[in-house]
């Protein structure tokens, strides 16, 4: 932790794959340390979701997460910003083309304004792909202990019952209901 204008704030340091530099992010799903070396593998048509803490009245502007394999013929790469209910709150475009280090992501649509949280306690970052050759992969941290460790309640990290296409969902959509998945817990953040 480093801290920024006398608040301690994770991560504002510069790091990366490609020399990249994260900026401050105001929250993660996990210590950017806590990062292992095995990555997440996504997985096409499909929405992982990453549980995140966030106080009440944070004001959202991006999302992001650290793309470790930009994967081959990428069709849909996009980040939400889901409620404790599962409903999307805010919502980043399509990125079809991927590089290795972070990708921060504008919120789009409704939200590109900023999102402003309503409520202190647990949020989801969503990540929603599509690809036709090779998936790309995301940092992620260590397996967690068994299924049930990830299921909770509440669930801690998995993939929503919704599928992903290359569209991202409109904001007040209600993804499906998640399972939850012990290797499935992605580096994700807002700021």
């Amino acid at each position: 932790m480093t801290l920024v204008s006398q608040i301690e704030r994770p991560f504002s340091w510069p790091v990366g794959i490609t020399g990249t530099e994260l900026g401050v992010a105001n929250a993660s799903t996990m210590s950017l340390s806590d990062v292992a070396a095995t990555p997440l593998t996504v997985v096409t048509a499909t929405i992982h979701c990453s549980a995140i803490a966030l106080p009440q009245n944070l004001v959202v502007n991006n999302l992001g997460t650290l793309v470790v394999g930009a994967g081959v013929a990428v069709t849909g790469f996009w980040l939400a910003l889901l409620d404790a209910g599962l409903k999307v709150r805010a919502v980043t475009g399509n990125l079809t083309t991927l590089v290795a280090g972070y990708q921060t992501q504008a919120l789009t649509g409704p939200a590109s304004g900023g999102f402003t949280t309503g409520y202190a306690g647990l949020y989801y970052i969503a990540l929603g792909n599509t690809f036709t050759t090779t998936a790309p992969t995301v940092g992620a941290g260590p397996t967690m202990p068994s299924v049930a460790a990830a299921s909770g309640p509440p669930v801690l990290c998995g993939t929503s019952s919704t599928a992903a296409s290359a569209t991202p969902p409109a904001i007040g959509t209600v993804l499906g209901a998640l399972t939850g998945v012990a290797s499935n817990r992605f580096y994700g953040y807002v700021a």
